[in-house]
């Protein structure tokens, strides 16, 4: 997450960011999967899904993120990826349902563990691309208070109105 720290002093990187995001994780929550083949496959879409993103090919994204949810349904970044090639293709309804399901996962992993801090950050990212900026900034109070060491909470917390311009860039509005 070292794009993190120099994106946010640009809105403009935000985007590459979520990407840089997007990409890391997966490799966090495959190494989780207790089917690792499935695993390897729905990564090595997404990874592929996020290189076609990043080249602006967001019909081939949304084929191949779509492909990797379709393996594994529970693989929340993928569906979060999903949702941002949605958005790129103007279908603002298969982004929000995309979008809600990882906030789902992302909800059902922390109530897992509760110590992983990353799945709240994950949980306030989503809420903002979700339109829902009220509820990401009261869950990161709380995710402050609760995590106070965490530094990808911290640096959050000093940057969120920033970041939450960039990030709804990639959002649809709430309903």
């Amino acid at each position: 997450l070292s794009n993190f720290q120099e994106a946010h002093h640009t809105t403009m990187k935000v985007p590459l960011l979520v990407c840089s995001v997007v990409v890391a994780v997966f490799l966090v929550s495959c190494t989780r999967s207790s089917h690792a083949n499935v695993a390897s496959r729905s990564q090595q879409l997404a990874s592929e899904g996020a290189a076609a993103f990043n080249a602006k090919n967001y019909a081939k994204a949304q084929t191949l993120d779509a492909a990797a949810t379709a393996i594994n349904p529970q693989f929340a970044e993928a569906w979060v990826a999903y949702g941002m090639a949605s958005v790129r293709l103007g279908q603002t309804d298969k982004a929000r349902q995309a979008y809600e399901r990882a906030l789902s996962l992302y909800h059902a992993r922390h109530r897992q563990n509760p110590s992983d801090a990353n799945q709240v950050f994950q949980q306030i990212s989503v809420l903002t691309l979700l339109g829902r900026s009220d509820e990401a900034q009261a869950l990161l109070n709380e995710a402050h208070a609760s995590y106070p060491d965490d530094p990808q909470i911290t640096k959050l917390v000093g940057h969120y109105s920033e970041l939450q311009k960039g990030w709804e860039t990639l959002g649809v509005s709430a309903r």
